[in-house]
């Protein structure tokens, strides 16, 4: 962890009976020349930071949960945040923002911006905010008392905003529970994965023109095909066990069609658009340039959407919501929520990185998987997850510590069903269960029970929400 203080922190009120605590956070990392400070934290990963880091200096139990390296790890905060931090309130702003005088004041304060028995150096000139932090058990209060105070060198994170009632909803994006390569052998990337409507068998083509269909209830191969002058876009037919392959308006390769329910090639008419919606009602092209085209037939557009005046961006990716009433637009770094029947702009999700491949929507549209290129930091390289709500993103794949690299997915799917989110890494398909874990995981487990196995039951866990929890709410 950086010794670089962002913060400072105190105590101002504590209420171990009622799991309660109230913090109060200075900012204290400023760049006068810019009007620049550290942001005020929002995310409740920072107070789970801050619990641990004074537990370490005041021997809490806390101290046996986790490392300093998991604690650094964004994917790790989102996860299990939930089992110490139930709930998190900012009560009051002060300061914010600084006005002119404040700033003098702040310029003079630059270098000496430490505590100083209990206090920093004229702390009501400084931005501050007071937050009301519920725990899940008063043990994690156990080493605090009011007037305490500390630097923080840790920092608040947009992507630690998870709350308890998105964990049944959202993949776990910890380890997958089952890992297809299903063109072993070859050195073609996979390029392009669907699930047929009914979620049985997910498709899968490589750079080669290969289609590999795998049914989904045990992950077996289906059909493995190399048809000839055929294209690489994968199109299920509405309703029915046929897949298809063709390419875009733009190419001249022949489409194909395969009934796996006949377990035959057929002749059917070309499907019309790259994308469509769970009926077909809507179809849309896109990949040209800044635009959706809609399609019902042919290569002519019934009606077009234009996403802006950037040509230098394009659409990589298009998803629906099941009831056809949204449609997911990944367009540059943004995704754009539309209606499809009007075409209107109905929200806009920007997110952080160099390139965005992917758009995957969970069935009620509610939730967003994304697959993002960071250049500049491998450990980004990963599906994100996002809240449609509010645009917030929610979880990021937790890693074995700060250095390792991220998952790298090129393209998304989520099943119909909502029950899995496929993901396209490299030569494999890797599959993410949906629903966060219901307790913690093992190695916190024996670090809750190592302190009193025998009177507490594990945060969180079913054995505690059936017997109410310590200290009542």
């Amino acid at each position: 962890m950086s010794i670089h203080p962002f913060y400072g922190v105190r105590v101002l009120d504590l209420q171990p009976d009622r799991r309660r605590v109230r913090f109060r956070v200075f900012v204290v990392d400023y760049d006068v020349g810019r009007r620049w400070h550290a942001e005020l934290p929002t995310d409740p990963g920072f107070f789970m930071q801050l619990l641990w880091e004074s537990a370490e200096d005041h021997k809490g139990p806390l101290r046996r949960v986790g490392t300093w390296q998991e604690l650094d790890d964004d994917g790790w905060l989102a996860v299990n945040t939930r089992w110490f931090v139930e709930g998190l309130e900012r009560v009051a702003v002060h300061n914010h923002p600084p006005s002119d005088e404040d700033w003098e004041h702040i310029n003079a304060l630059q270098g000496r911006m430490r505590e100083r028995d209990a206090a920093w150096p004229d702390e009501d000139r400084l931005v501050r905010a007071d937050y009301e932090v519920r725990v899940t058990d008063p043990r994690w209060l156990e080493h605090l008392a009011p007037g305490l105070s500390w630097q923080s060198g840790y920092y608040p994170d947009h992507t630690r905003q998870l709350r308890a009632e998105d964990a049944p909803h959202i993949p776990d994006l910890t380890v997958p529970e089952a890992v297809l390569t299903p063109f072993a052998g070859s050195e073609s990337s996979v390029v392009a994965l669907a699930f047929s409507d009914d979620g049985r068998y997910l498709a899968v083509t490589n750079e080669d023109g290969e289609l590999a269909v795998h049914d989904t209830n045990d992950r077996s191969e289906r059909l493995h095909a190399e048809p000839e002058s055929a294209g690489r876009n994968i199109m299920w037919v509405p309703g029915r066990h046929v897949v298809t392959l063709k390419e875009d308006e733009y190419d001249d390769l022949l489409p194909w069609a395969y009934d796996l329910d006949a377990d035959t090639e057929i002749d059917i008419p070309v499907e019309p658009g790259r994308a469509r919606s769970r009926t077909g009602r809507f179809r849309v092209e896109y990949g040209g340039g800044d635009r959706i085209d809609f399609v019902s037939g042919g290569s002519t557009p019934d009606r077009t959407v234009p996403l802006g005046d950037e040509p230098s961006r394009h659409v990589t990716s298009v998803a629906f919501s099941a009831d056809e009433t949204r449609m997911f637009v990944a367009h540059g770094l943004q995704v754009r929520v539309i209606e499809p029947d009007t075409g209107r702009i109905l929200n806009t999700l920007t997110v952080p990185g160099s390139w965005l491949d992917s758009v995957a929507a969970s069935p009620d549209g509610a939730y967003l998987a994304v697959a993002t290129r960071d250049w500049n930091d491998e450990r980004k390289c990963t599906p994100d997850i996002y809240r449609v709500a509010d645009r917030q993103l929610i979880l990021r794949r937790p890693g074995k510590d700060h250095t390792e690299p991220g998952l790298g997915a090129q393209a998304l799917a989520w099943s119909p069903d909502g029950a899995r989110l496929a993901a396209v890494v490299e030569d494999e398909i890797h599959f993410f269960r949906v629903g966060l874990p219901a307790e913690p995981a093992t190695t916190l487990r024996l670090a809750f029970t190592q302190f009193d196995a025998a009177t507490s039951p594990v945060p969180g866990s079913r054995a505690e929400q059936g017997q109410g929890r310590p200290g009542g709410g």
